[in-house]
């Protein structure tokens, strides 16, 4: 670092301790899943994407017409599109399940409103958007977990 007349011994050791600590710090660890919720959902707010198209996919133990794959078409906000792999649309009953990626958040903020047994998220680098979720709604009970996965995520013009 270079020197500034001004800047005493220690007062350069604390800057450089600052900007260190700024530089590598990281405020939000996988242990705060609401820091990393808020985190993403502003890296996804911040990209403006609106429409997109992704496949998501359901594991739990549930009906085969919840847990998909379905392909959510997105356009400006709005959900256009719940298709089925085999074409068929989604019923209106599922359609909430499989949802927007704000939708999404949703449902990662309720686990960790409630909060769920568990919860682990992977969120896509830089836009934000959950790519996985795995959701223990209460530990030790049998058949209450759920997991989502997004693939083939493409932004629309």
């Amino acid at each position: 670092m270079p020197s500034h007349p001004r800047l005493s011994r220690l007062s350069r050791a604390a800057l450089l301790a600052i900007l260190l600590a700024a530089g590598c710090s990281d405020a939000t660890g996988p242990d705060d899943p609401a820091g990393l919720l808020a985190e993403n959902r502003a890296n996804w707010s911040n990209s403006g994407v609106t429409s997109y198209r992704y496949v998501i996919s359901r594991s739990c133990e549930c009906l085969p017409e919840s847990a998909g794959p379905v392909t959510v078409e997105v356009r400006d906000g709005q959900v256009v599109s719940r298709r089925y792999g085999s074409g068929a649309a989604v019923s209106p009953q599922y359609s909430e399940i499989f949802t927007t990626v704000p939708g999404l958040f949703e449902v990662i903020q309720e686990a960790v409103n409630l909060p769920a047994a568990s919860l682990a998220v992977r969120y896509h680098q830089t836009l934000g958007y959950p790519e996985s979720i795995a959701i223990d709604w209460v530990a030790g009970a049998i058949d209450d977990e759920v997991s989502y996965r997004v693939n083939d995520f493409t932004i629309l013009r």
